[in-house]
């Protein structure tokens, strides 16, 4: 927990300043949320979470926290609990690993639950049911598909209504000057996530990718902290990118992401270099209106709603800025969204004559993983990207 990057020592040498503020900043976020006195929000994948830190509270990404947890405890114990208190082993590990660290007690009590939409049902479940055990408000956005100016306003207004059931309910009063210096924190934070991502589509910058990812997952923009942070990055980075000779074969990992020192990373990359797809997204590369904080946070709310038509759009941006030549697609054990999606994905990387390998596994829970039984096929895929 808040542990060193596992591949630390082997992570050139400019990265790893950036590699230990991010694992000692996990561990004072971690500190922070146990803490008798902070108010703790349990929060969705993308959400708006400047909204959360302009009002004096803390997010806590339940996704992405069970992970990084998991790699310091035995997971197996986890889904174990869950199995014992009737949670299918059908359902994604990213779903029961959350759920069954509420069951164990490892997570701070939150203050409240903040949802907003997501391509996955089943996260937007489980948000409700955290607050059922927990007996807390849950705040719920709805953002729709379409992207316009009655849309836009329609999400603002929600999150307006949030913030003043935030403060009536908990005390939480923020203030507009609070969320106008969250949004800046958060403006500063991604120009230079945006710099790092614009020195990746010219440059192999080993580990780089990686961060980005991390960064993503940590969901933690609004704090001064993370500025300090996306600097770092970005300064290691341009000093990796001084020497770095262009990039080789790319290809986009799609889907569950493992720790960084799992085997099949590993694997691959001794013949690809990997690239994450969420981190490249349209949506983290935005700059908030800060005359209009609202508005602009409920515009990239929408843009983060997977959406055919623009994904499509975001893939050809993507593939084209990054020079990227395959797709490993990870249908994960009991996700429909990537099931659902996959099709699409083969049908476009068909289309730009891009290779793509699909692995049906689930990485975090071993029992619905075994290197042997994905290594022919990985070793066929990466044989045709060379």
């Amino acid at each position: 927990m808040g542990e060193p990057h596992a591949d630390e020592a082997e992570a050139p040498q400019a990265l790893r300043k950036a590699i230990r503020m991010r694992s000692v900043m996990n561990c004072h976020r971690l500190a922070d949320a146990y803490r008798d006195d902070s108010k703790v929000a349990y929060v969705s994948e993308q959400f708006p979470t400047e909204v959360v830190f302009a009002a004096g509270a803390m997010p806590w990404n339940i996704e992405s926290m069970a992970i990084m947890l998991a790699q310091s405890v035995d997971v197996n114990r986890i889904f174990q609990l869950t199995q014992e208190k009737g949670l299918s082993r059908d359902i994604c590990s990213f779903l029961r690993g959350p759920y069954g660290m509420m069951l164990a007690d490892c997570y701070p009590t939150p203050d409240f639950v903040l949802t907003n939409d997501q391509p996955c049902e089943g996260l937007a479940k489980e948000m409700c049911l955290a607050g059922k055990r927990f007996n807390v408000p849950v705040i719920a956005l709805n953002t729709p598909e379409s992207l316009d100016e009655d849309a836009i306003g329609y999400v603002a207004g929600q999150i307006e209504r949030m913030r003043e059931r935030m403060a009536a309910e908990l005390g939480l009063e923020g203030s507009s000057e609070s969320l106008q210096r969250a949004v800046a924190f958060s403006n500063e934070a991604r120009e230079y996530y945006r710099k790092t991502v614009a020195l990746l589509e010219t440059h192999k910058l080993p580990g780089v990718s990686r961060e980005l990812q991390e960064i993503f997952g940590m969901n933690y923009f609004g704090p001064r902290e993370n500025v300090t942070l996306c600097k770092a990055l970005y300064q290691a980075a341009a000093e990796l990118a001084k020497d770095a000779p262009g990039s080789g074969k790319r290809v986009m990992w799609i889907g569950q992401v493992p720790e960084e020192a799992h085997e099949l990373l590993r694997h691959m990359s001794r013949v690809v270099e990997i690239l994450y797809w969420a981190p490249l997204w349209n949506a983290n590369l935005r700059s908030l209106d800060e005359t209009r904080p609202l508005h602009s946070i409920a515009e990239r709310a929408i843009l983060y709603h997977w959406n055919a038509e623009r994904m499509s759009v975001e893939l050809e941006r993507i593939c084209d800025r990054f020079s990227v030549e395959g797709f490993v697609i990870v249908n994960v054990w009991g996700c429909r969204n990537i099931a659902g999606i996959s099709p699409v994905l083969r049908d476009f990387a068909a289309r730009r004559k891009i290779r793509h390998i699909t692995l049906n596994i689930d990485l975090v829970d071993r029992n619905n993983y075994a290197f042997n039984h994905v290594k022919n096929r990985v070793d066929a895929f990466l044989e045709l990207m060379q």
